[in-house]
């Protein structure tokens, strides 16, 4: 009798706990919303129900001016895609908290009739129109990693942003107006003259123009390129050219955007 009894009781426990597993289980799964009643503002910002959502893990090109940075080439490429996305497919948010402006950031995931999902950072990236943009906070490596894939493959195919690849325009210091390429598509042309890690950020710099990393796309993207290997050495950037302190600048998001010429 007394054996059946603990029996019985190893049974209940081992029941238990199967159930706390799978409520522990569940938690931790991530929570999507599937929403309706959405306004597009540009490629990597929505509006729900009144309430703006930042899309996370990627940039994309500003299409209005005002911003800290310049309306970019493939913004409206971007922002017609994000329609087409929202307009075709079911659409569901996985929420990561809040930014420093209060906006609600995401990631867009979009159902089919079929019930195939697709992330939306993913797909807008493949196609060109958008860069990884990540922070620590918010990152998910298993969309980080198909973002980073979508990427290569734009650069691969040279799609949207890297169309240009072979007739960007070049900047050099000889390049007197170089203003009038903000916001395009180019190459920065130079003599590497420092490398250096300051507040988060990795600077290529010469006695002209500044290349920029932000130590989060250094860290999940770049695995462990050696940046200081660029000193003394003429290189080219690709990217979008932005005048940061009246020197023209790049902000880089991978190492095959960098071009080691000597």
């Amino acid at each position: 009798m007394l054996k059946n009894k603990n029996y019985k009781l190893q049974a209940y426990l081992a029941l238990v706990s199967l159930i706390f597993l799978i409520v522990l289980l569940n938690s931790c799964q991530p929570v999507q919303e599937f929403v309706s009643y959405i306004q597009v503002v540009d490629g990597d910002t929505l509006k729900v129900n009144g309430d703006t959502i930042r899309i996370i893990g990627i940039d994309t090109p500003e299409t209005y001016s005002g911003s800290s940075k310049p309306v970019g080439e493939f913004g409206q490429d971007a922002k017609n895609y994000l329609g087409l996305f929202i307009s075709n497919l079911k659409i569901s948010l996985e929420f990561k908290g809040q930014d420093d402006y209060g906006r609600k950031l995401a990631y867009v995931f979009g159902t089919d009739g079929s019930n195939n999902k697709y992330l939306y950072e993913a797909s807008v990236t493949e196609l060109g129109y958008a860069r990884p943009l990540f922070y620590s906070d918010n990152y998910v490596s298993e969309y980080a990693q198909k973002i980073i894939n979508a990427y290569k493959s734009a650069y691969d195919k040279k799609l949207g942003i890297f169309s240009k690849w072979e007739n960007a325009p070049v900047i050099t210091s000889s390049t007197t107006n170089w203003t009038s390429y903000i916001g395009k598509i180019v190459w920065l042309e130079m003599n590497v003259e420092n490398v250096y890690k300051y507040s988060g950020i990795w600077y290529i710099t010469s006695n002209f123009a500044v290349v920029k990393i932000r130590d989060e796309e250094y860290r999940y993207i770049f695995n462990n390129y050696n940046l200081y290997t660029l000193k003394n050495k003429k290189v080219k950037f690709y990217g979008e050219l932005w005048n940061d302190e009246g020197k023209p600048t790049i902000m880089l998001r991978a190492p095959f955007e960098i071009v080691i010429e000597n």
